[in-house]
């Protein structure tokens, strides 16, 4: 290929490239409730790009920090990486990134006019506050009715410190409210106002996103006694910083999250002896296992296959809890039925009883409206519209649904907010609740062939010693680590694809990828589940013949371009950098050499062709930097070898034309050695300068 043919090549993506991205969706986005767009923001951090990270993440998800804490990630679940060491540790990073860039570090996305209507909404927890966002970005006034003087829901008012303080919540609460949503906090609906107010106040639309506010309780001989606690009130008590004093022999009736964040905090308090006493064994524990562990490291002991009886009292003391033996919990069906055997009692000795047992509505609401109640007592609604009885009145979050997390009430907030949006629009409520397909999990041959990365680990206070106060558990990345885990992602589904009209079947795609994938028949084959992303066959095809499905294969050569022409700098120097470098950290003792340079990171050299290089110097750069890493140190096999390559065959054809090869450099750095990346742009800078 001579050095017109390279200057000529158009790398620009076909017009169905976007297509072609939706066609199929990574596991990590698919299982996500809000559908974020995982393996874009991840990559995005592999590079630094911490602002364009934070844009991506609350696209779709407005409580970032809060689910940078306290998610369940469904996407680590299902990262298709568990089949080749461990999971990208996604919620890290979007903590990392969701913190450094807090409220105003992301783009706010406010409508021009907000004169679509008034929407009330009652209820700020993330449901309420998703659906509160969703509508004003469509152009409406919501305003959130909150009883509490602080908005957040549970998260705020139930969940510890030691998890999620109070500064994180306010984040995505400041941001939300910076799109035009107005708080009214202090503000009980049904004591204050009524529903019956707010329609005369001029809502056209009405929605109920009270989620669980209430503790459900046992109504047992002796739960009245002072010491037994309902689990959010309990909770709600320490969240305000108000006096909680439980005794030396706490026990937490119940095994789910909720159980685990009191008896953990009933340590905190300083109780001597907690236990957690549940109807199910460990397997069927509802708490998530990592809750489990830590409640466990901290000191909390675990009683299972017990059921309370009584609670019996002493001159108004509590003496002990009466249980008996759990047979089994669920039936054939998986429904719970739980079995007791009577014959099977015992005395568990405590002074204090918190009963976390499951939450249940607070209908406290319903007071000056006709809202009906279906036949198990829960509020009506159809689920297909989100609608109660009252059509302008909605639904949403855990007062209809089943209990979930944060994310999942988001979801639905955002799912409401199409309904609300199109009820006022008067059209018929018809939401598409359909999905592209998931890539499935990726093969055993091709995992093996996968560079093994140790998934970096949170810093995480001893238990001992966080049983303590209610100090934070586990700390943040360093923007350094956060970059290198992002890096583990391997960009499912986001890889090559074949253009079959201009592919001229001559095996190169083939004999550069370093996983096997590529078919040649009368064409070459790309099989998107099977891609690593790696990059390598599109910048080595002759033909232009493959693009990527998730990155537009011509947008270095534009920013380049861009780079260059607003550059003041004597010596325009491009610097293409390996994201192991794209970070505060690095670029502390680099900062001097290269101030007068265009550095742009990229997630890894195995993208970057010849071609994109040469039309650096097309564009005016008198000289070009390519920072990779080490052999052995590469996010992709063969990076290094196919690098080398790229930056001969470039050289050569400069030379060609009569431009010295001395003005493109290669330099391979260690990811580890804060000096590398200096050292390394101060050796290329002076060879390029003595041209």
């Amino acid at each position: 290929m001579s050095f017109k043919d390279i200057q000529s090549k158009d790398l620009s993506n076909p017009p169905d490239a976007a297509e072609l991205m939706n066609a199929q969706w990574a596991p990590c986005k698919f299982n996500c409730p809000v559908h974020a767009d995982v393996r874009c923001y991840i990559e995005l951090a592999a590079m630094g790009r911490w602002r364009d990270a934070i844009d991506v993440i609350r696209e779709k998800l407005p409580f970032a920090s809060v689910c940078g804490r306290i998610c369940h990630h469904p996407c680590e679940a299902n990262c298709r990486r568990n089949n080749v060491d461990q999971p990208v540790a996604i919620r890290e990073v979007k903590r990392f990134v969701s913190e450094l860039q807090g409220a105003d570090g992301a783009t706010v996305h406010k409508a021009d006019k907000q004169d679509k209507g008034k929407v009330a909404i009652i209820g700020a927890g993330p449901a309420g506050m998703a659906a509160a966002l969703e509508l004003a970005k469509l152009g409406y006034r919501p305003t959130v009715f909150e009883k509490f003087p602080i908005a957040g829901g549970i998260p705020a008012t139930a969940i510890p410190n030691y998890r999620l303080p109070n500064e994180v919540i306010q984040q995505d609460i400041d941001w939300i409210c910076a799109h035009g949503v107005e708080m009214q906090t202090g503000v009980e609906i049904g004591k204050d106002k009524t529903i019956a107010d707010l329609k005369a106040d001029g809502f056209e639309a009405i929605l109920v996103a009270t989620g669980l506010a209430n503790s459900r309780m046992l109504d047992l001989p002796g739960a009245d006694c002072e010491q037994v606690f309902p689990v959010l009130e309990f909770l709600t008590e320490l969240a305000f910083e108000r006096k909680v004093e439980v005794g030396d022999d706490v026990l937490v009736i119940g095994g789910g999250n909720v159980a685990m964040d009191a008896a953990r905090s009933a340590r905190r308090l300083g109780a001597k002896r907690v236990r957690a006493m549940c109807l199910e064994n460990e397997e069927e524990m509802p708490a998530w296992d990592w809750e489990q562990h830590e409640a466990n490291e901290e000191g909390v002991e675990f009683i299972h296959r017990r059921g309370p009886v009584e609670i019996v009292e002493t001159n108004g003391k509590i003496k002990c809890m009466r249980a008996r033996k759990v047979l089994s919990v669920f039936d054939d069906q998986k429904r719970f039925s739980p079995v007791y055997d009577d014959n099977d009692i015992v005395d568990i000795e405590c002074d204090t009883v918190i009963m976390a047992i499951g939450q249940m509505p607070d209908f406290g609401f319903i007071e000056g409206s006709s809202l009906a109640k279906d036949d198990r007592g829960r509020l009506a609604f159809t689920p297909a519209t989100q609608q109660t009885n009252q059509p302008e009145i909605f639904a949403c979050g855990e007062i209809v649904t089943p209990p979930g997390s944060a994310v999942e009430a988001c979801a639905s907030g955002q799912r409401v907010a199409q309904a609300i949006d199109m009820h006022l629009s008067g059209k018929k409520i018809d939401i598409d609740d359909s999905l592209p397909e998931e890539i499935g999990e990726i093969p055993c041959v091709t995992a093996e062939k996968v560079i093994k990365v140790t998934r970096q680990p949170v810093d995480t206070e001893p238990g001992e010693k966080r049983c303590t106060n209610f100090d934070q558990v586990d700390h943040n990345y360093a923007s350094s680590i956060a970059a290198i885990e992002a890096r583990r992602c391997m960009n499912c589904g986001g890889g090559a694809e074949v253009l079959v009209d201009k592919c001229a079947s001559c095996l190169t795609c083939l004999r550069v990828c370093p996983f096997d994938i590529p078919v040649v028949t009368d064409v070459a084959r790309i099989d998107s589940a099977l891609c690593q992303s790696c990059g390598i066959c599109i910048a080595e095809c002759p033909a232009n013949a493959i693009v990527a499905r998730s990155w537009n294969t011509n947008a270095l050569v534009e920013q380049t371009a861009k780079l260059i022409a607003n550059s003041k700098a004597d010596k325009k120097i491009v610097a293409y950098i390996c994201g192991y470098h794209a970070t505060p950290e690095a670029w502390a003792d680099a900062d001097k050499t290269s101030e007068d340079m265009i550095n742009i990171f990229l997630p890894s050299t195995s993208r970057l062709s010849a071609a994109e290089i040469l039309h650096a110097f097309e564009n005016g750069a008198d000289g070009v930097i390519v920072i990779a890493s080490q052999s052995g140190e590469e996010r992709y096999p063969k990076t290094a070898q196919r690098t080398k390559k790229r930056i001969a065959q470039v050289k050569e054809l400069l030379a060609e034309v009569g431009i010295s090869e001395s003005r493109c450099q290669l330099a391979e750095t260690a990811g580890d050695n804060p000096s590398a990346l200096p050292e390394a742009l101060a050796g290329a800078v002076e060879a390029i300068s003595a041209e």
